[in-house]
């Protein structure tokens, strides 16, 4: 068994793991879950959906550092296999729900402006207007969907992760 004493090995002494991972598994899911909210509200899309889409940056990113940090305690404690190989997905699948979060918003951005524009000439809606409506709509039942599966998925690393921390230690 080899000691990491790389910048996600340790801080203070302590295992860098175990503090980021509980950023991820808060952080990630409800920024998803508001990203599924502000979808389906558009009183607030606009005014939210930059800072939900920055959320969930920052829960991709205590993902990525929560798999990375994990391989430097595996050397120093030992594997937990199914947990390492779930989470090892997981900073995948949150860049993932990230990138369909951005392209989402940035669509909405660009689908409010052309109705925007065609409102202000007086003028019914454009075809750009209306053909953006309908990629928007589309995009936001394949990243609501995605969204969802990200929370299912952390929920599932997580759980997994319990369960090689605790079980040995209190029985079940």
């Amino acid at each position: 068994m080899t000691h990491s004493a790389g910048l996600l090995d340790l801080v203070g002494g302590l295992p860098v793991h175990p503090l980021i991972v509980h950023v991820a598994v808060v952080v990630l899911p409800a920024a998803a879950v508001a990203l599924i909210v502000i979808m389906a509200l558009p009183r607030v899309r606009s005014v939210l959906r930059w800072s939900v889409i920055a959320a969930l940056a920052v829960g991709t990113l205590a993902a990525w550092i929560a798999a990375e940090s994990g391989e430097a305690l595996s050397d120093r404690v030992g594997e937990a296999a199914v947990h390492e190989a779930l989470g090892e997905n997981l900073p995948t699948i949150a860049g993932i729900t990230l990138a369909l979060g951005v392209v989402w918003a940035v669509i909405c951005e660009l689908s409010a402006r052309a109705a925007r524009a065609a409102s202000s000439a007086g003028a019914p809606t454009s075809t750009r207007a209306r053909a953006l409506l309908w990629l928007r709509i589309a995009v936001s039942i394949v990243t609501a969907g995605m969204a969802a599966y990200a929370v299912y998925y952390t929920i599932i690393v997580g759980h997994s992760g319990a369960v090689a921390t605790w079980l040995p230690r209190v029985g079940g």
